[in-house]
């Protein structure tokens, strides 16, 4: 039994009051006594338990030759270990000290299918010790696991839901379990090839196809091997799930023109759903400009840049809930607002004389802040191609040598970003 430090202080202090206080050597003993007091009062209760993390607390089917491991306590100078097959049983290990440690090898086996009572008791340098709970797992099997049932579905079960849960009757002798699933036949289709689901009861495989059979096998195992024989269970799969509506694009407006070209889109609403996938593209189902992004549950975009000039823009946008997606929605278009007619006369002049008077001699097409002019090409009004040019490149109403008549002549201007820019200018002379 500890003794407290207050009664141990009262008794020292008595002693001190009422014997012997001329004695010398009695003087030195109090002295080292008190000093003792002062070493034990610097010691406090163990204040935290030493926590199983190997195997957890809860766990099933555990190893029978698991070692055991803890989380360390600060104020703790060693452990004691007691394991037994009851609450409070210490048959397989009775209060051990195992040291200053936060790991211990069984020198045996572990019985098999049986739960185990672990308690570890954190002790400090002067005797205090912790009082902490037991803890208890459950070990598994010597030999392999028999094969286990799936209650859900049920062998021949119809109209089983397509995003339904696998489970199954747990076996103690198990530490983990596999499953199959094949598509219409127990030989077809893998859709899970032995996949490691885990310790649990049930397993939410990838959604099932609607109306279609599927073959799931379940097999446990354990450290001695997987479980022999499993026949698989078959159901079918009824409807899917409804999909999502599609939506409406509300501005810009479907057929709509002159659009700014940094405009943002919006559209409206669609109940119960996920969030939403964004196309946009310069041919219909195009996705050059933006490609099919997760844009999450809004009913607003804003684009990271301007649109094309003059270009017509198509937009599809698809509300999904999981994986489902609203299918056969409609493309929207819209165009974007074009080069205005001072645009165009800064960038291609309307007229040119070349009559050498040193004044409008040449055509020249040049690229202003709004337009970047890539190429120029010069048409007769028959649309025969004349004369091909570079930006910044003049032209002196001449091809090949020969001067042509003053006339109407058409060009057209491929421009970045934008559809050509065509229009007609006039050579006088």
């Amino acid at each position: 039994m500890k003794l407290p430090l207050s009664d141990f202080n009262e008794g020292v202090g008595f002693l001190k009051k009422h014997f012997m206080l001329g004695n010398t050597l009695f003087r030195k003993i109090l002295n080292l006594l008190t000093i003792l007091i002062g070493v034990v009062e610097g010691y406090g209760q163990i204040s935290t338990c030493a926590e199983l993390t190997f195997p957890i607390d809860g766990a099933v089917g555990v190893s029978i030759t698991t070692d055991l491991e803890w989380q360390q306590v600060t104020e703790a100078s060693g452990y004691l270990l007691s394991v037994g097959t009851s609450p409070g049983g210490t048959e397989i290990l009775n209060a051990v000290d195992v040291g200053n440690v936060d790991t211990y090898d069984l020198a045996n086996e572990l019985p098999s299918l049986q739960m185990i009572y672990v308690t570890i008791t954190p002790y400090d340098g002067v005797g205090n010790f912790g009082d902490c709970p037991e803890e208890v797992f459950t070990t598994g099997g010597a030999v392999p696991p028999l094969c286990t049932e799936i209650i859900n579905p049920t062998n021949g079960d119809q109209l089983v839901s397509v995003t339904a849960n696998i489970t199954w009757i747990r076996d103690f002798g198990a530490s983990g379990y596999r499953m199959t699933i094949r598509e219409n036949d127990p030989n077809g289709i893998v859709v899970l090839n032995n996949e490691d689901v885990g310790n649990g009861t049930n397993f939410k495989p990838p959604d099932f196809k609607p109306r279609t059979q599927y073959f799931v096998t379940i097999i446990p195992y354990n450290d001695f091997g997987p479980a022999s024989g499993c026949d698989p269970i078959s159901f079918t799969t009824g409807d899917g799930l409804p999909l999502p509506f599609c939506t409406e694009l509300l501005s810009p407006e479907d057929g709509s023109v002159d659009v700014p070209v940094d405009t943002d889109l919006q559209w409206a609403a669609v109940s119960n759903v996920d969030g939403y996938y964004v196309s946009l593209g310069t041919t219909p189902r195009g996705t050059d400009i933006v490609n099919q992004e997760d844009v999450g549950n809004v009913t607003t975009y804003e684009l990271s840049g301007n649109l094309p000039i003059g270009q017509r823009i198509y937009a599809l946008i698809i509300p999904y809930k999981g994986q489902l997606r609203a299918e056969n929605c409609i493309v929207t278009s819209f165009t974007i607002e074009g080069p205005s007619s001072d645009d165009l006369i800064e960038i291609a002049p309307n007229f040119f004389t070349p009559n050498n008077d040193s004044f409008n001699d040449e055509w020249i097409v040049r690229s202003s802040q709004n337009i970047t002019v890539l190429n120029i090409y010069i048409f007769d009004r028959f649309g025969k191609l004349l004369k091909q040019l570079a930006p910044d490149q003049p032209w002196d109403g001449t091809v090949n040598g020969r001067q042509l008549p003053a006339n109407t002549y058409w060009f057209a201007i491929d421009v970045l970003n934008a559809p050509p820019l065509q229009g007609y200018m006039m050579l006088k002379r």
